[in-house]
């Protein structure tokens, strides 16, 4: 059975922008389905989370046997790197014990930051969060 993986994503955010289309360009086996959370929020879902949260980082939802699983900020894109082929070993030292402890300070880090870091492309106050 194969798991689907859904990224929520905002669509306002630059950085987020970016990382949608270099995620689809590598995502050659096309494991992702991506949509964002403005488009989410609308849709009658099961799940439901805060729209500050959702704006604060990376949301994927993964379908497992035992009902879905909600990945988010560092988690989310390690969980991305291992599906892709061309970034597989980098997915995997991810999961190394540890590398967390690095990987969601920076994830945080960038996330907070990402105004300062697209401020001429953010037309809108989505990247202030």
């Amino acid at each position: 059975m194969s798991k689907e993986r859904l990224a929520l994503y905002d669509a306002q955010c630059a950085l987020c922008q970016r990382t949608k289309k270099a995620v689809t360009k590598l995502d050659w086996l096309n494991q992702f389905k991506w949509v964002s959370l403005q488009e989410y929020e609308k849709m009658d879902q099961p799940l439901s989370f805060r729209a500050i949260d959702l704006r604060r980082e990376l949301h994927l939802l993964v379908q497992t046997d035992k009902g879905v699983k909600v990945l988010k900020g560092f988690r989310s894109i390690r969980h991305i790197f291992l599906f892709m082929p061309s970034t597989f070993v980098f997915g995997l030292i991810c999961y190394i014990p540890g590398v967390s402890l690095i990987g969601d300070p920076v994830y945080k880090w960038v996330a907070k930051r990402r105004h300062h870091f697209f401020k001429s492309q953010c037309d809108s106050d989505s990247c202030t969060i």
